[in-house]
């Protein structure tokens, strides 16, 4: 038996209907249309960070002078952190009691390493040769 493919694709105004008719079948629950607006606006709200996010980072190696980028994202936004690493950050520590009006209160503090380590150029040059 031959393997199959299945790619799914962004959802967008076009295929909303498609997916709506998936949920139905697949699962045991049913999806009020707020649901689907909601999902609909996620993606955009998704595609928007990454532009922006691209966009800074761009400035910051055209720029040159940065090391690092650093920034503060509440513990329990899994999709933040996972959304962050993607683009190269990892979690460098994590501050207790960070915000003051939202639980959880404490934040990792995630960084982005813009430069090669000097040591490491070279040590790459060395085993090139």
């Amino acid at each position: 038996m031959k393997g199959s493919r299945i790619e799914l694709g962004d959802v967008t105004p076009h295929n909303i209907k498609q997916l709506k008719r998936l949920n139905q079948v697949i699962f045991p629950v049913s999806y009020n249309d707020k649901f689907y607006k909601d999902v609909l606006e996620v993606g955009e709200l998704a595609k928007l960070g990454t532009k922006m996010l691209n966009h800074v980072l761009n400035i910051c190696e055209k720029d040159g002078t940065f090391d690092n980028i650093y920034l503060h994202v509440q513990i329990s936004n899994e999709s933040a952190i996972d959304f962050y690493r993607k683009f190269g950050f990892e979690i460098i520590e994590t501050k207790k009691n960070y915000y003051k009006r939202i639980e959880p209160a404490d934040a990792h503090v995630l960084q982005k390493n813009l430069k090669v380590p000097s040591g490491q150029n070279a040590d790459m040059q060395k085993t090139d040769n």
